[in-house]
């Protein structure tokens, strides 16, 4: 039974700007999508997640296709909100299913069906959806060209997020770390220790709003303004401390304040960052954040030699783990 490995991203730094041809710099994660292929004779393709199983005869797939590609050409013209292309989550699976197959020029539809298994949160801005993409795409189409598969996997993401970046796209396919400005992508040296010690994610529940609709209204209030390039020169410090192996503490702590000042972190991941601080450690959302409630997604945890996340005033929901590396990227795992 074939299946397909695509692991999840944290963004390090440059998240929102580089939708605006800032650069962005980001990591796969060793957190996983895992898509299980088995086929049959029936004239349908089934999958089966979260306890859930989801059906589409064959002859639908190029339809539901065709009216998801016309909901985002009336999401271009302003005609409807990036919420409403997606009727239900299990579309964007059989929208990719069918799309592996019109770019790789094939005539035939699989058919049979998928499982789903994966300890990526939903919803975290930890690239739930690129890694989904990315597994269908790499189980079903024929692309051995690593720049094309980024484009096709952003191209179907497109539903989900909007305008968003194809920097989820280039993390998920490329693994390890990658540097994204615009349509560029470039996979930079990571040291064999990764990042270092006292790394940590931090998962503090799924936002109330879509990473479309933050992009949306960030891109509504701040599209022309200067701070873009403030952000620019964060990623470029955070990049040289990388390199040279110097302190991340304040590439993070800077990041975070432009986050912050572009309204996508929730008042109690402030109170938190200024809590990792005082600490001596650096805290900032990765990804989208939000622009309403108080869960912002994931965060990227800096703390001093022997502090973890829980020796902090964490709420009883939100869930962390150690920080480590996927320098593989998307894969078809061995029988």
């Amino acid at each position: 039974m074939p299946t397909a490995c695509a692991p999840g991203k944290i963004i390090l730094s440059g998240e929102h700007a580089v939708v605006y041809g800032a650069p962005a710099l980001a990591l796969a994660v060793d957190r996983h999508m895992r898509i299980h292929y088995r086929p049959d004779q029936l004239p349908r393709l089934s999958w089966h997640a979260q306890e859930r199983t989801h059906v589409l005869g064959l002859d639908k797939l190029a339809s539901l296709r065709r009216r998801l590609d016309s909901h985002f050409e009336r999401y271009l013209r302003g005609e409807l909100p990036i919420t409403r292309i997606l009727q239900k989550p299990a579309e964007l699976a059989f929208y990719a299913v069918d799309m592996a197959r019109v770019l790789s020029g094939l005539d035939i539809r699989p058919q049979g069906s998928l499982s789903i298994d994966s300890d990526i949160p939903i919803g975290a801005g930890m690239g739930s959806s690129a890694a989904l993409i990315a597994a269908l795409l790499k189980l079903f189409g024929h692309v051995d060209d690593l720049d094309e598969l980024i484009r096709q996997v952003r191209h179907c993401e497109r539903l989900q997020h909007g305008r968003g970046s194809i920097i989820d796209a280039a993390a998920v396919c490329s693994g390890g770390l990658v540097r994204v400005q615009g349509d560029q992508v470039e996979r930079l040296p990571l040291p064999p220790q990764g990042l270092g010690e006292g790394f940590f994610w931090l998962f503090t529940g799924t936002p109330a709003c879509s990473t479309g609709a933050c992009v949306d209204q960030v891109r509504r209030n701040f599209a022309g303004a200067a701070i873009w390039d403030e952000f620019t020169e964060t990623t470029v410090q955070f990049e040289r401390a990388l390199a040279a192996g110097d302190s991340l503490l304040e590439p993070i702590r800077r990041n975070h304040r432009l986050l912050t000042r572009i309204g996508v972190v929730p008042a109690p991941l402030q109170r938190l960052a200024e809590q990792v601080e005082q600490a001596g450690g650096a805290a900032k959302v990765c990804g989208a954040g939000a622009v309403s409630g108080d869960q912002g997604g994931l965060m990227l945890l800096l703390l001093p030699t022997g502090m973890t996340p829980a020796q902090l005033p964490l709420q009883p929901e939100w869930h962390w783990g150690v920080l480590k590396e996927d320098r593989e990227g998307v894969r078809i795992l061995e029988d």
